[in-house]
């Protein structure tokens, strides 16, 4: 039996729920051990952090529930509260910068197609009661940090997503140096990427005060001006031609007033029209 209109336009307005959902980002891990226990092959999603890499891997391991394991990247050890995934990238960066002689690339946040990233896992004693509180008692320490740089912007309503590309595209097309710069673990590279995060949102937020500081004395300036001094000012408001011509008899390009700005001209010209109505004022004042 056929479906009635009514009950097609029901199908159609619910296949659209059934769409999958955009894929999300992750990348491939081979973890290889210390102690001679067989490889591990894992997957990175973009919000991992290291600690969650081991999770996991005490969940594919039993006889690592209880060890105490640390994760190398190429030979950096790794906190566990790092990103792994923005690790990796910025660390493909490094190695596609060196490879093509220094020449910045665009970074992608898709994930390329190359081999799995390759990392140590360094299996040490097994982890102590008092140890393991202690563990829990540092990461609700953690989590009660402030936010610093970029991750500032999830109080201003961005995703985890858009903080995450920030992070990526600003760190990739920072100082050369930055890239070639050796750390000696991953929390110093966090504790230096967070302070450039925070310097360079210091330097917006100071240099649109600056600017904004500049606009308003200049202003100001010229209503001064405008008042004080009505008529001399406009003297020097249109700027003179040069003689200077082209061979095809086109004129030099005019600059504008080396003088007045365009905003102190403004201030200029209300101030000339204060000092009208002010005189204007005392005039019907004075007047018998």
């Amino acid at each position: 039996m056929g479906l009635s209109e009514k009950a097609k336009g029901k199908q159609r307005a619910v296949e659209p729920a059934n769409e999958p959902e955009a894929k999300a980002l992750s990348k491939d891990l081979t973890i290889r051990f210390t102690e001679g226990i067989p490889d591990l092959m894992l997957a990175v999603a973009e919000k991992d952090t290291v600690r969650d890499v081991k999770t996991n891997i005490r969940a594919s391991r039993p006889q690592l529930e209880k060890r105490r394991l640390k994760l190398i990247l190429s030979g950096q050890l790794l906190t566990d509260s790092a990103l792994l995934y923005t690790r990796i990238v910025v660390l493909e960066e490094r190695q596609r910068r060196a490879a093509s002689g220094g020449q910045p690339n665009v970074v992608s946040l898709e994930p390329s197609p190359a081999a799995s990233t390759w990392l140590h896992c360094s299996v040490g004693p097994p982890i102590a009661d008092e140890e393991e509180a202690e563990e829990e008692s540092k990461i609700q320490t953690a989590q009660l940090k402030p936010l610093r740089g970029f991750d500032r912007l999830a109080a201003a309503g961005f995703s985890a997503q858009d903080i995450a590309n920030f992070r990526l595209q600003f760190h990739a097309h920072s100082a050369v140096d930055y890239l070639d710069q050796e750390f000696e673990d991953d929390e110093e590279f966090d504790e230096h990427a967070r302070a450039l995060e925070e310097r360079w949102i210091e330097s917006m937020d100071g240099g649109t005060a600056s600017q904004s500081a500049n606009a308003s004395s200049a202003m100001l300036n010229g209503i001064g001006i405008g008042f004080f001094f009505p008529l001399i000012p406009f003297f020097y408001f249109r700027p003179p031609k040069p003689a200077v011509f082209w061979d095809n008899g086109v004129e030099h390009e005019v600059m504008g007033s080396s003088i007045f700005s365009r905003r102190m001209q403004i201030g200029v010209i209300l101030g000339f029209i204060v000092n009208l109505i002010f005189g204007t004022w005392i005039y019907l004042l004075t007047a018998p």
